[in-house]
């Protein structure tokens, strides 16, 4: 199990092997790069390490605060645990750390986690203006008296996996290609509120996610989903939008009709894995025909869901 800390360990770590970045959606390429990280550590007789940062530097910095993370803070942390690494540090990334050039920044880690070596990925800058990168990075390892070691990315359909290129996908509401960057479905998690309570009035009772507003959506529209809950796995439909129907278009939701399900779950955790987008968003002009769309929506899910067609 691997150990956590919140922010710089208190006391020196054993030596190790570090890898740094924000790792935000642990997909393909943090996993391959973590997975040689682990392998070099223990050829080396070492610990294997995950530094990253909360918030996204790119949040703290813009200050944006919708529809940016694949991940949450805590999710993020469980799947760096799922690797296997033996050590994860979240930093606060905050103004002061912000400030630290590639060489302070540097010696400071090494201060507190002795390094056996650096591995990163080939694209990897730190440090204040992100000045640190490649040759930056290497002069200041062999200052230090560390080897640095950059990877190549890791590539899909001849591009390469990244953060960004997955929340192109999602944009699109190409869940399947998500799935394949990421290695899993895409997944929203949250607990179910009550809502205004119109699908059970329609004869379709909802589960109202409450979701964390930071966390990125797929494109809006309607999806055929498998919900995770209390260990089990149920068929769904998930309806990610404004409610054009219904509202006035300024707050998202995320609406989840569980199939063969008449269940009270309020206050319950589910787990909504995307995939496959079934439609767009649609404003209907009398409440059958949402009716009779949503019919069509719960047959169309269940075909893919136990067919892939």
């Amino acid at each position: 199990m691997s150990k956590m800390f919140n922010d710089w360990p208190e006391e020196p770590l054993e030596p190790s092997w570090i890898t740094i970045g924000n790792f935000d959606g642990v997909h393909l390429g943090h996993q391959e790069l973590i997975t040689q990280l682990i392998a070099r550590a223990r050829k080396d007789n070492a610990l294997s390490v995950a530094l990253t940062f909360w918030p996204h530097p790119r949040v703290y910095f813009t200050q944006s605060v919708e529809g940016f993370y694949l991940n949450d803070r805590s999710e993020k942390k469980e799947l760096l645990a799922q690797t296997g690494l033996d050590v994860i540090v979240c930093l606060p990334f905050n103004q002061q750390l912000a400030n630290l050039d590639a060489m302070k920044f540097m010696t400071r880690l090494n201060e507190v986690i002795p390094m056996k070596g650096l591995l990163v990925g080939e694209n990897f800058a730190l440090g204040k203006g992100r000045q640190g990168t490649g040759d930056v990075l290497q002069s200041v390892c062999m200052q230090i008296g560390v080897p640095c070691l950059h990877i190549p990315p890791v590539m899909l359909d001849g591009e390469r996996v990244s953060s960004h290129r997955i929340r192109q996908t999602l944009d699109a509401g190409e869940v399947e290609q998500t799935a394949r960057l990421l290695g899993r479905p895409y997944v929203l998690s949250g607990t179910v509120s009550p809502g205004k309570k119109r699908g059970s009035k329609l004869g379709f009772p909802t589960a109202n996610l409450y979701f964390d507003l930071q966390r990125k959506l797929p494109r809006y529209g309607v999806y055929a989903t498998l919900v995770e809950m209390e260990g089990r796995i149920y068929q769904s439909v998930t309806s990610v939008g404004i409610r054009p129907t219904f509202d006035d278009g300024r707050m998202p939701s995320v609406e989840v009709l569980l199939l063969d399900f008449d269940e009270n779950i309020y206050g319950k955790m589910i787990h909504v894995k995307f995939v496959h987008f079934l439609r767009d968003e649609i404003k209907f002009d009398n409440v059958q025909d949402l009716i009779d769309q949503i019919e069509l929506d719960k047959t169309d899910a269940r075909r893919i869901l136990d067919y892939g067609i």
